[in-house]
Order: C-alpha cells, then structure tokens, then sequence
C-alpha cells in the first residue's frame, strides 16, 4: 500500500530553465519521508531527530527522471517500503504530475543512526513494526 503527499512546485524549485532543478525532486521525496514517519509510524521526524537522536539518512539512492516538472504543478508523490531490514530500509517513490503522468521514480535505502555516536543503530521495534506493515 503507497502512502501519498501533494506537493506544490513552487517558484523557488525551479531553475532558469523553468524546470524542477533535480535535487528538489529528492527534497520532496525527503518531505514525503517525513509525513510518513508521522501519520503511519506514529512519530514525528523532528521529534526522532531532536528527542531521541535517531536519523534516518540515506545510504544509497537511484533516480529515473520520465519528464520535467514546471512551477505551478502539483505533484503527487507515493510512498511505498520495499524492504526492511534491522537496521535500514528501502523505499520506493513514484513522483507524479497532477494529469497522472509519471515525472520521477526514486529508489532510496536509509539506515538507522545514532546521531549522538554517528553509528548505525537497530530500528526501534516500534518503528520497524510499523514499516513492515505499511
């Protein structure tokens, strides 16, 4: 099951050519990421980051981009976990304009860290139980 979020392009995302300069179409998978960690695991991102001192970056990304992006569009992006193991996972993004078009496809794996040691850490029970179940 995808879990979604709308996003609009707004002015600032693009570049001189009128189009969604790149990383931002990753900087919105980022803000998908993190309304998922809130409404399906129960916790939100900030409060991982500030209280518990728990992050989630990204280890290893692979983008396809199908077609650009304008400012003023409205993008759907979809959310689904892949894989999850003990200390990482993998999600899938479908990036689509507001026709249905697909834009992007975004593959990312991210793994657990302890901010505090800059170590990777085991995913808390709580979280891991959620992600294997969306």
């Amino acid at each position: 099951m995808a879990f979604s979020t709308r996003i609009p392009v707004n002015f600032g995302d693009t570049d001189p050519a009128g189009l969604v300069y790149f990383p931002n179409l990753l900087h919105y998978c980022h803000i998908v990421m993190e309304h998922f960690f809130e409404e399906i695991c129960g916790v939100h991102y900030s409060r991982l980051i500030e209280e518990h001192r728990l992050g989630f970056p990204t280890v290893k990304i692979d983008a396809e981009f199908k077609t650009p992006l304008r400012y003023g569009d409205v993008v759907e992006v979809e959310l689904s976990v892949l894989e999850v193991g003990n200390k990482s996972v993998t999600f899938s993004y479908l990036i689509k304009k507001g026709n249905g078009q697909n834009a992007a496809e975004v593959k990312q794996i991210v793994v657990a860290m302890d901010l505090g040691a800059q170590q990777s850490v085991v995913i808390p029970e709580a979280i891991r139980d959620r992600l294997k179940r969306a």
